[in-house]
């Protein structure tokens, strides 16, 4: 049964990565953020977890911002009525992403997590394996790598005397 139960979940990673290879093929068209006309103060455009935005500035001059936003994440852009624009971004908290994941150590198990903690593209959770283990991970979002890899991560696992190696696929 339990490696009944392995094989199914790790056909789950598989399948939601090639998901995620398909998605990152469909390039989304986005309008470039360099230039301003004179009636507009920014220009912002989010692709990818990535906040492009041209701002003008009080003296006029045009300046362009790159800014990571993690999924967990969110952007605030805030335009007074007179004054710079300005632009902040949440990038650490607490939050509930669950996620399929595989684990290699001394043996291989599949398993599900949900990611509790972030920050930028880091994290912390806590899972339950094919074994019924409870163990600990922490992990990197892999979504700069390349681009297909939106919403999997890897890193380390650690439970009762067991650590290793994980690769997760977290749900939306």
């Amino acid at each position: 049964m339990k490696k009944l139960i392995s094989i199914a979940a790790l056909l789950l990673v598989t399948g939601l990565l090639v998901s995620n290879w398909h998605k990152g093929r469909q390039a989304d068209k986005a309008a470039p953020a360099g230039t301003l006309t004179q009636s507009q103060a920014a220009r912002v455009v989010v692709q990818d977890h990535k906040l492009t935005a041209a701002l003008r500035q009080a003296d006029g001059s045009v300046q362009t911002q790159v800014k990571y936003v993690p999924p967990e994440g969110r952007a605030e852009i805030v335009q007074p009525k007179d004054g710079a624009v300005q632009i902040s971004v949440k990038r650490a908290g607490f939050t509930f992403r669950p996620a399929v994941q595989g684990l290699v150590g001394k043996e291989s198990k599949a398993g599900l997590g949900v990611r509790v903690a972030y920050f930028n593209r880091y994290g912390a959770g806590v899972g339950l394996d094919t074994d019924l283990d409870i163990y600990l991970f922490a992990d990197r979002r892999l979504d700069d790598v390349a681009g297909f890899l939106k919403n999997t991560s890897a890193g380390v696992y650690g439970a009762r005397g067991k650590a290793g190696l994980m690769i997760g696929v977290y749900f939306g």
